[in-house]
């Protein structure tokens, strides 16, 4: 009889954890069949997750790139001067001033620093220039006091003080049978009476309601109302209903500007005298002179150009870096086509053109100085990246920073002081243009208008689709000048306004601005676009995937059953012949 060999090597277990015998009777490595035609036939899906591979390495890399380019769009932000922007540097304001003894101050008089006397806030509105203040009188709160009670927490009745109510800055005040002075005290602070009520204790027998008006100036003392019992009880009034003790009159402010004297405000913070200017009044000395300079804040103006030239520089060292060879794989070596994942990549490439241009352009009309990046000391060097010149731009920014704001920002003019420019888009190009108005409605309503490129040619302002209007806002839908949005403050049922010239000029931050911008904005911008592409082409090289493992399983479940079926068919087979040998052996025996 034959001996039976198990083939050890065909024993494994599958992923259903069921143990399986490869090759049992016929010593075929099945197992080693099937997983190698399993794995021929899964070479697609193995194709599809390397393309994965490759994207999420291209997807990580466009992350990268929309870091660098919305630096550089920030950067570009704050430089452009954008109608209405918040973050638009050459808005930055910075105060400056000195104090010197006024004419006719006592002889050998000192006058206090500045920083003693006042205090400057200064907003995007505030205008250049210089001024002189005198701070007559500071703006003082009213203060008054009650007589001395003998205690805090006894009942105001047990004191000798009548229950009822008054009226305190027209704010009922109720006195009932058990409060206290400390709930008087609370009552008043709850009341919303503009009053801040304390209570001062010279001893435990000696204390004192002390009321203070929570604004300054005259126009905001304390006043009673209604019955006068429980104010003059307290010691607050007189019998007659006038204030009894006044610790602290109430008072104006009193300043002189630019030498209109005598100007009154009920606050130390004086927000309405300098445009964009708060002048918050510290102490009075009216014989001292102060000079105040506002000035633009060429430091931050300074830091805003470091950081754009910083942003240009990042971005050109990521696209050196991705074509650049380099060893990528971790191999310890560096081959020739170990390339960043971008090296080719086309929105790079426009990205980095669009960067030459930016540094290249030159704006003509500006004085001369100022018609470029290199006129400022902000230059391109042999790597292509950008260096700085410190003392150029420094004399450059100290001489007119107006040019250097025009040279980079949104900048416009118009003949007509009713008419603002509120918006433009990237459509919209520099030069002049003529808005020609037919009038307004009752409601000071644009009727119709128009846009020209020439003077007298829209007289009449006929709508002929060159304008969009509702209510005062007009939009240009005009050649060179469309998107550019415009708003007109004129009076009621005006008659025809021809000829309103408009004058723009974007600086080379303003331009390039939308193209970087439509590049890293979140969600809508080319790369964003671009990385959602790819992923939802990964979902669907994933979803593939699937569909062709789930057919390799049925597949190798099928391969399995077969090399079963034969592996039994062997194995009967074996058996029978084993019976036939053994039947001949036994005749032959028998012989």
């Amino acid at each position: 009889m034959a001996n039976s060999i198990i083939n050890a090597n065909g024993i494994s277990v599958g992923n259903d954890g069921k143990i399986k015998i490869s090759g049992f009777s016929s010593n075929i490595d099945s197992k080693a069949i099937i997983d190698a035609q399993v794995a021929a036939r899964r070479q697609p899906a193995v194709r599809l997750e390397t393309k994965i591979t490759n994207n999420n390495t291209l997807v990580s890399a466009y992350k990268e790139l929309k870091g660098f380019t919305a630096s550089l769009t920030s950067s570009l932000d704050k430089l452009r001067s954008a109608p209405g922007s918040s973050v638009d540097v050459f808005n930055n304001k910075t105060a400056s001033g000195t104090t010197v003894a006024a004419t006719g101050a006592p002889s050998g008089f000192v006058p206090s620093d500045i920083n003693s006397l006042l205090l400057t806030s200064i907003g995007p509105t505030a205008q250049n220039g210089t001024h002189t203040i005198k701070i007559q009188q500071v703006a003082k709160a009213q203060q008054i006091r009650g007589d001395a009670l003998s205690s805090t927490s006894a009942s105001l009745s047990s004191l000798g003080i009548p229950t009822g109510s008054f009226t305190l800055n027209g704010k009922t005040i109720t006195v009932s049978a058990t409060d206290t002075l400390q709930d008087l005290r609370a009552a008043i602070n709850t009341a919303g009476a503009g009053v801040n009520a304390t209570i001062v204790s010279a001893s435990a027998t000696t204390n004192y309601l002390v009321l203070t008006s929570s604004q300054t100036g005259v126009a905001n003392q304390v006043t009673f109302g209604g019955s006068n019992s429980i104010p003059a009880a307290l010691g607050l009034t007189t019998g007659a209903g006038a204030i009894k003790t006044q610790l602290t009159a109430a008072q104006d402010a009193i300043l002189d500007v630019n030498g209109v004297t005598g100007i009154t405000r009920s606050t130390n913070a004086v927000s309405d005298v300098l445009t964009g200017v708060t002048l918050n009044l510290l102490k009075a000395e009216p014989n001292t002179e102060i000079t105040l300079k506002i000035e633009p804040d060429l430091n931050s103006i300074k830091t805003a150009l470091a950081d754009f030239v910083k942003a240009y520089n990042d971005l050109r060292d990521y696209y050196n870096n991705q074509r650049t060879a380099a060893d990528r794989n971790d191999d310890g070596k560096v081959d020739d086509n170990e390339l960043g994942p971008l090296a080719y990549d086309q929105r790079l490439r426009d990205i980095v053109g669009r960067m030459g241009l930016l540094v290249s352009n030159t704006m003509d009309a500006n004085a001369d100085g100022f018609r470029s990046l290199g006129q400022l000391g902000i230059t391109m060097g042999a790597d292509y990246k950008l260096q700085v010149n410190d003392a150029t731009l420094d004399n450059r920014l100290l001489s007119n920073v107006g040019e250097v704001r025009k040279l980079f920002g949104f900048t416009s003019s118009t003949n007509d002081s009713r008419l603002t420019v509120v918006n433009r888009t990237a459509k919209t190009q520099s030069g002049t243009y003529y808005l020609n108005l037919a009038g307004t409605d009752a409601g000071g309503n644009i009727t119709s208008a128009n846009f020209r490129t020439t003077a007298g040619s829209g007289a009449g302002g006929t709508n002929d689709g060159t304008a969009v209007y509702a209510g005062q806002s007009i939009t240009s839908r005009l050649g060179n000048s469309e998107g550019l949005n415009v708003f007109f403050a004129g009076a009621a049922s005006l008659g025809p306004v021809n000829d309103i010239s408009i004058t723009i000029q974007r600086g080379i931050a303003d331009q390039f601005y939308d193209f970087f911008n439509d590049q890293s904005r979140a969600g809508i911008g080319s790369l964003d676009t671009a990385i959602s592409q790819i992923n939802q082409q990964n979902t669907d090289y994933t979803d593939r995937i699937e569909v062709i493992d789930t057919r390799l399983t049925v597949l190798r479940q099928t391969l399995e059953a077969k090399f079963v079926r034969m592996e039994t068919a062997l194995s009967q087979l074996e058996n029978l012949r084993n019976t036939i040998q053994n039947y001949i052996n036994s005749n032959n025996q028998g012989n």
